[in-house]
Order: C-alpha cells, then structure tokens, then sequence
C-alpha cells in the first residue's frame, strides 16, 4: 500500500483535556432509530459510543450535562429522552439523572445541585422551537437557550459530530460565549475521516448507497473532482436515480426525493466520471424477481451480477467508504447485496469507513461491527464532511478557540 498522511488534529480545535473544570455542558448525538409502536431504542450504537466522552468526564470529577435531541416534530421519532438516559446509566455504570425540561426553571434548578463526578440528561432540545433556527454563532448566542444554561457551565463540548453540519444554537451559539472544545467523538471522527482528504496515490473506494440522495450526489461530484476516489460504487436509492437517468427508465424514479439541481449534478457527475462510476447491472424487485435496470420496475437489492461485480473492484481497493446500503436491508432478504459487500470491503481493503445508522446497524446485526477501522456516528456530517470539513460545529469550535483560549 502507498504510504498515506494521516491528517492531524487541526490546532485551532482545543481537545477535551482543556476543559476538565467545575461544571460541563456537553452536546452528544443520541439521536437514535425509535421503535414506531412501542418507543423502543432499536439500536444504541450512539449512546454507547458518547459514554465514553462522558465517562472520561465523570472520571475527572466533572459535573456533567448532557444535552441532546431526537427526532423532530411532527415525526413518530420525536420523543422525550427518560429512555436514553437509562441506556446511557447502563454503559456508564452510574446513575444518569433526568429531567423533563430543557431551559425553565426546574432544569436550571437541577443543574444548580449537580455534584462532581454527577450526570444530568436534560430533555429533547427540539421541544425548544428556537433550537431549529439556523445562523451564525453571534446571532445564535443570543436565543434563550443559550442566555439561560450558558452561565451555569465552566466549559461547553461539543461531542455531536454526527450534527456538526447543522448551524444551530446548542452546535454554534454555546461556543460563542463559553470555552469551548471538542469530544472524545468528534475528535475521532476529524481525525480517521481526514485521513481519507489527506490520502493521494492510493486506490479509494466509495460505496455510495442509502436514502440521502442530495448530499450523496454532491459528495460523489466533489470527491471525484478533488481525485480522492478511484471508484465509486453505487446502490440504494442513489444508484436508482442514476440507473433512471442513465437507461430512461422513470418508473425508478418513484420515491426518490431529488430536486433538479441534484438531478442536474449526477448527470454532470455521470459525463465528467463516466469510467470511474460503476452501477448496478441487475437489479431485486420487490416481487423477487431479478430485473435488468433497463426494464425494472422496482430496487430494493442489488443482484448477484452486480454484487460480484462490486467485489471485483474492492479486491485491489487500500481504503473503502461506505455511505448507506444497497438495498432495503431493513428486510432481511433485501440485505444480501449490503451484507456481501460490506463483507468483501473488510476482507480487502486496509482502511474501511463506515457512516448512518442503518449502515451501523446493518453491521452490528452482519458481526462485522469490529472488523470496521472507522465507524462514523454521522449520517449527513459524514458525507458532507467529506465534500467540505469546514462543517458549521468545526468553525464554531475555532471562533471559540479565537476567543478564549489564545
């Protein structure tokens, strides 16, 4: 393999060994897949990945908070957060206190009586409607959510690189007006995700699949352009746009959300990258059937044609992405071309990324969870990191940077 530069961590991100002072506001991504019917976690591969931010805290007699969001409204996943403090009590080993509010009166009250080495869980961020307002980190600094809870805390950490790409008051208005730096999370995520930017002379396999079609065309185009892919592989409802703009085929069109502008860019992407891009060559309908992509009238798998023909090209692959499933791998028949290639990414390739919550749980539930070099808590800061890593969450960790720690 060509040697490959790893990309350090940038100097202007202060690291959590700074912050260990008094009390601690950290924002965490525990946003995770909820059971419909019963509000369930399905699958708490987040929870456990941010109690290890928050152990090291607890560890150096922090008083630490913990604030998070889940869902949003008007979703069946928008719910309060009692059941994702007693997961995280459970990785932690330690009682994680909640409370049913965010900003009033009784979370601030709480807040006040948190001791060394204790664990507060406020509620939902999202049920505070100012926490979807999007701006900059002066404007956001000045909502009541961060007038109100940024005065009780010595530093703030941002741990939630899975919603870095969001500029909203609780990832960019705390820093603004507290010390701030980053997470055990967030400073892996930067660190093993660089390393794919900083990496030139070797063989770089995308696997682009999944549901996140805009972002995903986008990062095709840009990774492309800046020569840091060799292949990119494609499925899931991504593959289905380009196999319907590629054959004519509309009826593969159905439940794809793309604008024209995304339309526009995997029709640009397809004429410039023409050799560099492989599609699926057959397809599973939903009725079992395999179909050419030319006449199917549906995809939610890949074929067996195709998926050997995606192991062919990660035979030689040194480092291997993969953005979102091939297939409908909620349904376990629909998994095989996802399960096949994720298999044959770890088996041949050096360095392997993984990033969404249905690829996790995709290999959670394969066992191929640990044979993963670099599991990515981000589902779109993930792949919009890797179009451009000057995420909202990173400039606003170098305002604070400029502001209080030189």
């Amino acid at each position: 393999m060509s040697s490959m530069g790893l990309l350090s961590i940038p100097s202007s991100l202060p690291t959590i060994n700074l912050c260990l002072k008094g009390k601690v506001l950290v924002r965490v991504d525990m946003n995770v897949p909820i059971d419909k019917a019963g509000g369930k976690i399905l699958d708490d591969y987040r929870i456990e990945a941010h109690s290890r931010t928050i152990r090291y805290l607890v560890n150096s007699g922090l008083s630490v908070v913990v604030i998070t969001h889940q869902g949003r409204p008007g979703e069946s996943e928008f719910a309060s957060l009692e059941k994702h403090a007693e997961a995280l009590s459970n990785y932690l080993g330690v009682d994680v206190k909640f409370v049913d509010d965010v900003m009033g009166p009784r979370a601030r009250e709480e807040i006040g009586r948190l001791g060394p080495g204790e664990v507060l869980m406020l509620d939902n961020l999202r049920f505070v409607s100012e926490e979807l307002i999007e701006g900059e980190s002066q404007k956001l600094a000045n909502t009541y959510l961060v007038m109100r809870l940024a005065p009780l805390f010595n530093y703030f950490i941002l741990d939630a690189f899975a919603t870095a790409h969001r500029s909203q008051p609780s990832i960019v208005g705390f820093p603004y007006v507290l010390p701030s730096c980053m997470g055990l999370v967030m400073e892996r995520e930067v660190s093993a995700l660089g390393k794919v930017l900083d990496t030139r002379g070797v063989s770089t396999v995308l696997i682009a699949g999944g549901a996140k079609v805009p972002e995903t065309v986008k990062t095709m185009k840009v990774l492309l352009n800046k020569g840091l892919v060799s292949r990119v592989l494609v499925g899931g409802l991504v593959g289905q746009l380009f196999l319907a703009l590629k054959y004519g085929n509309n009826k593969l069109l159905n439940g794809i959300k793309a604008g024209q502008d995304t339309v526009n860019d995997a029709l640009e992407t397809m004429k410039l990258f023409d050799d560099k891009i492989v599609l699926p060559v057959d397809v599973v309908q939903s009725n079992d059937d395999i179909a050419d992509p030319m006449k199917a009238q549906s995809n939610v798998d890949i074929g067996p044609a195709t998926i050997e023909l995606f192991n062919k090209h990660l035979a030689s692959a040194d480092i291997a992405i993969m953005t979102g499933p091939l297939g409908l791998v909620e349904v376990e028949k629909y998994a095989v071309g996802t399960r096949e290639v994720m298999g044959s990414m770890v088996n041949n390739a050096q360095f392997t990324i993984i990033g969404g919550g249905h690829t996790i749980m995709s290999a959670r539930k394969f066992g191929l969870i640990d044979r993963i070099s670099h599991v990515s808590t981000g589902g779109r800061a993930f792949i919009q990191f890797l179009a451009d890593p000057n995420l909202p969450g990173i400039r606003a960790l170098e305002i604070s940077r400029s502001r209080f720690w030189v």
